[in-house]
């Protein structure tokens, strides 16, 4: 598999369709200054058009449906699985290097799978999927583990999941982010470096799939699969903004019934999640069908953290907020804590770790002919294959028994609570400054070889602490091989999401899908999406589960991630923005790396407003202080209207007066054809407006007369006469 090349555009013999789109150099749109003409060409700036449709799928249309939905416009002749491959791919080149969740692309042979498929009634018929990097091999493709010393490895065969994905008709067109061997609950590594959150590029996702949670809900596919071995699905999930199902040990193909690893995938529908469960079953387990009466489920809830560090307000507040929904619907809720010794649980649980670390010295033998060094890796890496070297069978032993106790201890303890609620996280998404282990720890890890077992059992532990203090309520489900999901019903008032969890007994995943199901159709679920098109922003709010109809931006803020030494703080009113879709300078205007505006990367000079500078805008994002500021392709732009101002009017002037140099046409409808133009109407020229319409993604004026004329400021500007 190569690496993405973002200059490189898609190929296909049998492609009929041409990918539209404007050109998209350091930020600017160039291709709506050329003329009035070549900004009105196409209704949205990436349209696939085929002989085939009268209707051209739009990128929008693409970005807001389900895999569900992909696949049956493919199977009624709506679009074709290769004009589905080339949107996603548009959206993975244009949004990627800002979020780094996408490592790897296989552009030409994904074109080739799909144009050689043949429709046999797959669920998910042509419909591209990015899979995780991790333990999901494709024959053929990378396969590292995220190590830098086994950074050109390559697959030699397909595993049962992946090749199962295929055979639903499935389409992989890459690999996602991962953290080095999935150890940390965020996703950033020596050999792949960080990903960014599409909520705050300036935050993490989560790990170990935070690159497969971030490419679903910066919509770059519907559907982005990944592994769970400690919160690895649910915890990018919570902190994206995405539902994470974790299903029974061994209940999915491909999969242990004695692994702590369970597989599946990061989803924005609950329709797509059931689909996809109910195809990828192993047959191995029984998923037992979830009561007729889901009322009749006692409920049992918790905010405690099992390990006995802080828990956020915020995590408090999505939890109460579920269970005051709950209530309402009629549900038995009542607090209760875990009856499982938290601490005692992941100290077990590092012991099972360790087999990582001597998996991971392998490769490096492999690659140096000598066993790992602190450097080689993550230190964490190595942490564990010095103490794997050292454990002794007692220690075996007492893992195998804690895991033992843990699951009796659940199954009596779901025999009065059919389903146990938790906030997923203990608090919003670090930044990616917050490191994975903090220093004073990394110096004592470099030399935990001069320690016996016992003591470096214990520097283990205490130097995950400070990851685990924020993702200290999933790992219980892994240990006892219990199913549960991350639920997003909750967004903070600065804006970042917070997911909960539901874990039931073991084989009950389908109670699960049908919980998810119940908050989905009561509109409890709040996506990236959501937040922007609706301005919701706190906790309080009602997300939205179906898709907006007109593409809105995704809006992203900065925030102080909470680590295990911080307090709750009382929530603060949001700030409710919205970036237009494109906006232009005003005058001379800066274009900086930061959201803060200090590394400044380009100089834009002045130009008149008919060849002023354009930006097409990524998202709203905020400073510590609460400026607003725009992210753009290449880094951030101020937002304060004395320099930059929405490209297309947002409300009727009245009256325009035509400033394009060449004139404007009037058309007898939206959609500016050239078949359809009325008349020249010369520079100069004032016009009375009727109203402002939407076309597309293009706003257009309506006249007096009822023709309609561009509603792009380069050609018409506000009249007072």
């Amino acid at each position: 598999m190569k690496q993405i090349k973002f200059s490189h555009w898609l190929k296909t013999k049998t492609l009929l369709a041409a990918v539209v789109a404007a050109t998209i150099v350091g930020g600017a749109v160039t291709g709506v200054t050329a003329s009035e003409t070549s900004v009105h060409s196409t209704s949205s700036p990436t349209t696939v058009t085929t002989t085939a449709t009268a209707n051209p799928l739009t990128l929008s249309q693409y970005e807001h449906a389900t895999a569900t939905q992909l696949a049956q416009m493919v199977r009624d002749g709506k679009v074709t699985s290769q004009q589905l491959i080339q949107l996603a791919m548009t959206k993975v080149k244009r949004d990627n290097p800002q979020l780094n969740a996408v490592i790897t692309m296989r552009e030409d042979k994904a074109l080739d799978e799909a144009a050689a498929m043949k429709d046999t009634g797959q669920p998910f018929y042509g419909v591209p999927i990015l899979i995780k990097g991790l333990a999901q091999e494709l024959k053929g493709e990378s396969a590292t583990q995220g190590l830098p010393y086994s950074s050109t490895r390559i697959a030699s065969y397909t595993k049962p999941f992946v090749a199962q994905l295929q055979s639903l008709g499935f389409v992989v067109i890459g690999q996602t982010n991962y953290p080095e061997l999935g150890l940390t609950n965020i996703t950033t590594s020596k050999l792949y470096g960080a990903a960014s959150n599409p909520w705050n590029t300036a935050d993490n996702p989560g790990g170990s799939s935070g690159g497969a949670a971030a490419s679903v809900a910066d919509n770059m596919v519907p559907v982005a699969t990944g592994n769970d071995a400690g919160g690895s699905l649910r915890i990018p999930a919570s902190w994206s903004g995405v539902i994470g199902l974790k299903p029974s040990a061994g209940m999915i193909k491909g999969d242990s019934a004695t692994s702590t690893m369970a597989s599946f995938a990061e989803t924005k529908s609950m329709a797509d999640t059931q689909t996809l469960f109910d195809n990828m079953l192993s047959g191995k387990v029984t998923a037992e069908a979830a009561p007729t009466d889901l009322k009749s489920v006692a409920i049992a809830y918790s905010t405690k953290s099992p390990v006995g560090t802080p828990v956020s307000q915020d995590a408090v507040s999505a939890v109460n907020q579920a269970v005051s929904f709950l209530k309402s619907q009629g549900f038995n809720v009542k607090q209760v804590d875990s009856p499982v010794d938290g601490k005692a649980l992941m100290q077990a649980y590092y012991k099972g770790a360790t087999s990582s670390g001597a998996a991971a010295n392998t490769f490096a033998r492999s690659a140096y002919k000598r066993d790992l060094l602190p450097d080689d890796g993550s230190i964490m890496t190595y942490a564990l294959f010095k103490a794997s070297q050292k454990l002794t069978a007692p220690d075996q032993a007492s893992y195998v028994s804690m895991v033992a106790t843990a699951k009796q201890q659940m199954a009596d303890f779901h025999q009065k609570y059919g389903l146990y609620l938790t906030p997923t996280t203990a608090t919003t998404a670090p930044s990616n400054t917050d490191p994975a282990y903090l220093p004073e720890y990394v110096k004592k890890l470099r030399d935990i070889a001069s320690l016996d077992s016992k003591d470096q059992m214990q520097l283990i532990y205490d130097a995950w602490l400070h990851g685990l203090s924020k993702t200290p309520f999933t790992q219980l489900a892994n240990v006892t091989g219990e199913p549960a999901i991350s639920l997003p019903t909750y967004v903070s008032a600065s804006r970042m999401p917070l997911g909960i969890q539901l874990e039931a007994a073991k084989n009950q995943d389908r109670l699960l899908l049908a919980m998810g199901d119940l908050f989905e159709s009561k509109n409890q679920l709040k996506f990236l999406d959501s937040q922007s098109t609706n301005g919701n922003t706190n906790g309080n709010t009602t997300g939205t589960t179906t898709a907006p109809t007109t593409p809105e931006t995704s809006a992203s803020s900065e925030s102080t991630p909470a680590t295990s030494e911080s307090k709750p703080t009382k929530p603060v009113t949001p700030v409710v923005a919205q970036a237009p879709k494109v906006v232009y300078a005003k005058g001379a205007l800066n274009l900086y790396k930061d959201v803060n505006l200090t590394q400044r990367v380009h100089h834009y000079a002045a130009k008149s407003r008919t060849h002023s500078r354009t930006f097409k805008t990524l998202g709203a994002a905020f400073t510590k202080n609460g400026a607003l500021r725009y992210r753009v392709k290449g880094g951030y732009i101020t937002a304060n209207a004395k320099f930059v101002a929405s490209l297309y009017y947002l409300q009727n002037p009245k009256r325009v007066r035509v400033i394009g140099q060449h004139g404007i046409y009037s058309y007898k409808q939206m959609a500016f054809k050239s078949s359809q133009r009325v008349r020249l109407i010369k520079k100069g020229q004032v016009l009375k407006i009727k109203a402002i319409r939407v076309h597309g993604q293009i706003a257009r004026l309506e006249l007096t007369n009822g023709q309609f004329i561009t509603a792009n400021k380069q050609f018409v500007i506000q009249s007072k006469r």
